[in-house]
């Protein structure tokens, strides 16, 4: 053996090596036992419990520290102190701990509550609820189709009268062109005709309206007249004299300057309102969906991630408290106080012995 030992000592790299395999396994074993504090439930207002594991004998020293450094917020105790089991004997500041612990307490009681209400199914108000709000999304429903129809009908209805017209029927006329005004209210699309002719025992100019529009009446350079009841009107501009007999007007004017303002007018409002339409009957879909879920018996998959949310939320307080114990040191067991290094305010340093004391059983 001691053959051995000499041959490795005599290869450098062996030795190194060998010994970061012991610094290794000697590390790994004492760090079980280092900064590990005891376990602690911590209880509404934060009260503090320890369970310690004892072990000690009568008379053995013992070295305490924190696990880890910070402000020391209060130490409770001086040489020459009896302490008991559990007690605390000194403890850093914790207010970030404490409000960590607070978060996971209030996280675990909504998935505590969410799990069981799961397992439950819903309550009646919760029906109210959902049935009221698949309410609301008829409503508006309906009301977006009425809205958006209304817009609709407005943009066709100025797509209509895009600045109407009457131009020569056979696409020609040096005539001057007979002044139409008035709203057209028919609502379809196609022509008016016109005709002019003398009246018979020569009293004046008529006109005779065909296509989409029938009527007939007398006409003259001040007077607008009716044409039929398309709510258009015509006269003569500066001449009674007739050199075309024939005009037509054409529903919408597609040679009107507005025309193709008015015709994207319109089909932006087909767009908008079939989109919106869209939009709330998804919504009212939505809405009785829910409403059908929550009536129905929890499912087992429902079941499972609210299970699933409430574990780990628990794992989520575990750790908090865990943080939250490392701000304390507790005596392990029955004993005397022999040394206190340490004083409020100051900085501890993770694993620096704060307190010795003496078992006393």
């Amino acid at each position: 053996m001691k053959h051995k030992i000499l041959h490795i000592l005599n290869k450098p790299t062996q030795v190194i090596g060998v010994t970061a395999v012991l610094a290794l396994i000697a590390g790994a074993f004492i760090y079980r036992y280092v900064g590990v504090a005891p376990e602690v439930h911590i209880e509404e207002g934060i009260k503090k419990t320890a369970s310690l594991v004892g072990g000690y004998r009568d008379g053995d020293e013992v070295n305490l520290a924190f696990p880890k450094g910070g402000r020391v917020n209060e130490v409770t105790v001086k040489v020459g102190d009896h302490v008991h089991k559990g007690d605390v004997l000194a403890q850093l500041d914790a207010i970030d701990a404490e409000g960590m612990v607070n978060q996971a307490r209030g996280a675990l009681a909504v998935a505590q509550a969410n799990y069981e209400k799961t397992l439950s199914g819903a309550t009646g108000a919760d029906i109210d609820v959902l049935k009221a709000a698949v309410d609301r999304a008829q409503s508006n429903l309906d009301k977006t189709k009425e809205t958006q129809n209304i817009a609709v009908k407005n943009a066709y209805f100025n797509l209509l009268n895009s600045t109407i017209q009457a131009f020569p029927s056979d696409g020609t006329s040096d005539d001057s062109a007979p002044v139409i005004s008035g709203t057209y209210n028919l609502g379809t699309v196609g022509d008016i005709n016109l005709e002019f002719f003398h009246s018979t025992g020569g009293s004046g100019v008529a006109f005779r309206a065909s296509g989409m529009a029938t009527g007939t009446g007398q006409i003259n350079l001040i007077n607008e007249q009716p044409i039929g009841d398309s709510g258009l009107y015509v006269k003569f501009k500066d001449s009674m004299q007739i050199q075309n007999e024939h005009w037509t007007i054409s529903i919408p004017n597609k040679k009107a300057p507005n025309y193709l303002a008015n015709l994207n007018a319109y089909q932006s409002a087909f767009r908008v309102r079939d989109q919106m339409v869209s939009d709330a009957q998804a919504a009212l879909e939505q809405a009785k969906s829910v409403l059908v879920a929550r009536q129905a018996a929890a499912r087992p998959e429902d079941v499972a991630i609210a299970r699933a949310g409430v574990e780990a939320t628990q794992g989520a307080l575990h750790i908090a408290e865990g943080a939250y114990n490392n701000n304390f040191i507790y005596a392990p067991e029955d004993g005397d106080v022999t040394m206190v290094n340490i004083k409020s305010g100051e900085i501890a340093v993770m694993n620096q012995r704060i307190i010795t004391m003496i078992v006393k059983k």
